[in-house]
């Protein structure tokens, strides 16, 4: 297989859509989107968001968002994420995610999965993702298009929480393998 042209389709500040000709006996064309610039686009070393699972170890409380998802147009219950900035580290991207999303500062952090991808048949969009023992102690601070509800669960009741309630399914395994180690 031969990539022989990579084409932009559009300019927006979080997601683009692209082209790619491909060659293999034959000419064809992918499509796929991504959060990256283009010269940057595909590459394995790029950390583009982070998810963290948080967890007040003086409870025994995992901490889950209630967040709603326009492109579902309904709520999903989530770990916190989000994109990593420009010139930021992952590790400080989970910590700034933690305090933004549930008033949440990072006594521990613990990377349980490395750099991956998340959707390769749609995007080259990759992820890390975390444990974080927390202590919440600051108040949300949501962007203006955030609608996010703090969920606090006991561990005990973690497994039927996950088993009754819509979740994205990095939050979910994230969740199940926690619940695994604790």
């Amino acid at each position: 297989m031969k990539i022989l042209k990579l084409v932009k389709h559009t300019n927006n500040k979080f997601l683009n859509f692209y082209e790619l000709e491909l060659e293999k006996e034959k000419v064809f064309h992918y499509y796929f989107v991504s959060r990256r610039p283009t010269n940057k686009v595909g590459r394995k070393d790029v950390c583009d968001a982070v998810k963290v699972l948080p967890f007040i170890e003086k409870t025994k409380e995992i901490v889950f968002i209630k967040n709603f998802r326009p492109v579902v147009n309904d709520f999903v219950y989530e770990v916190p994420a989000g994109l990593v900035d420009k010139n930021e580290e992952p590790e400080v991207a989970c910590a700034r995610e933690l305090k933004e999303e549930i008033g949440a500062k990072v006594t521990n952090l613990i990377k349980v999965l490395n750099n991956s991808f998340v959707s390769v048949g749609l995007s080259d969009e990759t992820v890390e993702c975390y444990f974080a023992s927390v202590e919440l102690d600051y108040s949300q601070k949501l962007d203006e298009c955030e609608e996010i509800e703090i969920i606090k669960v006991p561990l005990e009741k973690a497994p039927e929480f996950l088993n009754s309630h819509q979740f994205d399914a990095i939050s979910f395994l994230l969740a199940e393998l926690f619940l695994q180690k604790k």
